[in-house]
């Protein structure tokens, strides 16, 4: 096998979050480049989306959030998106986490309440629903129709193995927000770069950072001695077999 050169992709430098009242965000709107966007209200912006969620969550979430919104749009730029896209992982990113600081009892009757089929470990761990029952508030109260958008906000905590692009950078920017631990963001950055030896000119690679981020991931709740959603183990074999798949054909 061909061995594959790593180009290293920079993590942004940390900068100190911005309090929730000067929370900024580009005005990118849904006609992107007089483009209008389905699904997507018109009108609708990335502030519009953060001046949502702000109210929601505590400052300390809010700066976490803002830190997505960041690494987002980065990962968007990289994976070379189209404007209109970039709006959806900014949207996606914005809102992703604004049911997070509900109470277990509270997401699992908003998620019955939609006539969503609860597993055993949904139902004893109701913070997993965070996701999804944003994405189903998300879509009453801000009239969000576009499945992209809802689709990445339900998937950011369990991933699918259905992802979109803009699902799986919404994905990626949660883990890899300034915040988290540095021998969990760092082996997530080098994965990303793994990809051609073209650096920044070639797409970054999605699948396999997503895979590294699984592994990260259930390495450490197996270590804690937690739960491990079934669809956790789902979504990194999926991922294991596309990474696998590319390295047989580069052999």
């Amino acid at each position: 096998m061909k061995k594959t050169k790593v180009v290293k992709v920079m993590a942004p430098k940390k900068k100190a979050a911005p309090a929730k009242a000067k929370a900024k965000a580009k005005p990118e709107t849904a006609k992107g480049k007089g483009k209008i966007i389905k699904g997507v209200p018109a009108g609708m912006t990335l502030a519009k989306a953060a001046k949502w969620a702000a109210p929601r969550i505590s400052k300390k979430r809010f700066q976490h959030v803002t830190g997505v919104v960041e690494v987002g749009l980065k990962l968007a730029k990289l994976a070379k998106l189209s404007p209109a896209d970039r709006l959806l992982v900014g949207l996606a990113c914005w809102l992703h986490d604004s049911c997070k600081e509900m109470k277990d009892y509270e997401l699992i009757e908003k998620a019955r309440a939609a006539g969503m089929k609860l597993t055993e470990i949904e139902k004893n761990n109701g913070h997993l629903l965070h996701g999804p029952v944003a994405a189903l508030i998300v879509r009453k109260e801000l009239k969000i129709s576009n499945k992209t958008v809802l689709n990445a906000i339900a998937e950011h905590t369990l991933g699918a193995t259905s992802m979109t692009e803009v699902s799986k950078l919404v994905f990626l920017a949660d883990c890899l927000e300034a915040s988290r631990p540095t021998d969990f963001t760092a082996p997530i950055w080098e994965a990303l770069a793994a990809n051609k030896n073209t650096g920044l000119k070639s797409k970054i690679n999605l699948d396999n950072a997503l895979l590294v981020a699984c592994d990260l991931s259930l390495a450490h709740l197996l270590e804690a001695r937690r739960p491990i959603h079934p669809k956790t183990v789902d979504v990194r074999n999926h991922f294991l077999g596309i990474v696998r798949a590319a390295e047989k054909l580069g052999s």
